[in-house]
């Protein structure tokens, strides 16, 4: 079945780190490459249902830093991006991130990732051109826009979240996987972009 896969980045990258890696370990040490995620969840999925889901298209939503106020973290970030990209799956969607006044006292935030990520979501569901969307995030304010694109497109959203993390519950009942320490082994990006 063509499958898509929506991945809020940092969602699903903090997440992984808090999860599977040990007290001390750096953020930097527990990337997860979009491709190799996607290819986990629908190997996972296929296995436990009994159903063959091909991934063809990979979407990621994730924040920028300034290059003026984070110059090496946004060439890190940069970095990154190019290197998924090398996959001809992966798309990756940014978003400048937002400064506060107080900043760097102060962490700089995502704002509209979520929006990006929900209208991405909506429109794969309304396009129909996808048999599943596999959504990873945890993030509620995209619960409205998973139950549209389920009401949309039925039978078609699986929500998607690491073990001992719980998934989204939508006011539909949806399909969820949980992804385990040997899933987040195989789904991490070890480049080095520092």
């Amino acid at each position: 079945m063509s499958t898509l896969v929506l991945i809020d980045y940092q969602n699903v990258h903090k997440t992984a780190w808090e999860c599977f890696t040990s007290y001390g370990t750096p953020i930097y040490e527990a990337l997860i490459h979009p491709g190799k995620f996607a290819d986990q969840a629908a190997r996972r999925w296929s296995a436990d249902n009994d159903q063959d889901l091909v991934v063809d298209t990979v979407l990621v939503y994730r924040g920028l830093p300034d290059p003026r106020k984070e110059g090496r973290l946004n060439s890190r970030v940069s970095r990154q991006n190019a290197s998924w990209r090398k996959d001809p799956r992966v798309q990756v969607h940014t978003r400048a991130l937002r400064y506060p006044r107080d900043w760097p006292d102060e962490k700089a935030q995502e704002k509209g990732v979520d929006v990006m990520m929900a209208l991405g979501l909506v429109r794969a569901a309304l396009d129909a051109e996808h048999e599943r969307i596999i959504v990873a995030t945890r993030d509620t304010d995209l619960l409205p826009a998973i139950e549209m694109a389920e009401e949309e497109l039925p039978g078609s959203v699986i929500l998607v979240a690491w073990d001992g993390e719980s998934t989204l519950k939508a006011g539909l009942q949806l399909p969820s996987l949980s992804l385990n320490l040997n899933d987040y082994n195989k789904s991490r990006d070890t480049g080095d972009y520092r």
